[in-house]
């Protein structure tokens, strides 16, 4: 097993003079682990990736998210993001989110779902990737992560699923990752359409950034990602269709 960057170190270009970023170790669960230390550059790791991985298919992965990543991490300057750079961003946030969840003494995603990712680079079936946009550049990293359970809109009697959320601020660009853990959609109030977008499922080609409403600094960055995942419900296509046919 090799130690593997949460963040990875091509990030580094973007740290002011002296290279110092202050990172909290994500946290969630009865075990978390709350840690804010100062760093040289963006030297926060975790050991649980064999060298193969590491050195292959997860450095060739970074690779080619670069040039899709920068300008949107360093400007805030209008543009349109194709399909194809929707993809390649949720792409990478998910596995930037795997790679947290790793951090912690009890990892919520299954096997299965690190396997997919790195035999076939599949983002899991059900997981929602969001975008959206901070005024400030620095701090260059803010990254929260969260074990949630969500409400069922179709059912409320039903149980509650748990998820896991995971929240990144990278320079200007910030993302929202969502693994919900079973066959549901998730849905937020309307309020946050004009804060974010939805890149994974993708909906449209032509997707405009920065959205119109974007947060001051990171503090007020870190206020609407826990607004946004306390906002979530689900719905349960096939408990509302069963429910449907019972009241016809």
């Amino acid at each position: 097993m090799t130690n593997e960057h949460v963040f990875p170190k091509w990030l580094d270009r973007y740290l002011p003079p002296g290279r110092q970023q202050q990172l909290e170790q994500a946290r969630y669960g009865p075990r978390a682990l709350d840690i804010t230390r100062p760093s040289v550059g963006l030297d926060f790791r975790v050991r649980k990736v064999c060298g193969p991985c590491n050195n292959g298919w997860m450095s060739l992965l970074e690779g080619d998210s670069i040039d899709a990543l920068h300008p949107l991490i360093s400007s805030l300057e209008l543009q349109l993001i194709n399909l194809r750079r929707q993809r390649q961003i949720a792409l990478w946030a998910t596995k930037t989110a795997m790679i947290a969840d790793q951090t912690q003494s009890e990892p919520l995603l299954p096997g299965l779902q690190l396997a997919r990712m790195r035999t076939h680079r599949a983002i899991p079936g059900t997981t929602r990737v969001w975008m959206g946009a901070c005024e400030e550049l620095q701090p260059l990293v803010t990254c929260n992560t969260v074990r949630i359970e969500l409400e069922n809109l179709v059912d409320p009697k039903a149980p509650w699923r748990v998820g896991f959320y995971v929240s990144m601020k990278i320079g200007h660009l910030c993302l929202y990752v969502y693994f919900p853990g079973g066959d549901v959609v998730v849905q937020h109030p309307p309020v946050y359409h004009t804060a974010l977008a939805r890149i994974w499922p993708r909906r449209g080609s032509g997707l405009p950034w920065p959205p119109p409403v974007r947060p001051r600094n990171s503090d007020s960055f870190e206020r609407l990602a826990d607004d946004l995942w306390r906002s979530l419900r689900l719905f349960v296509p096939e408990r509302a269709r069963e429910l449907n046919l019972r009241e016809s």
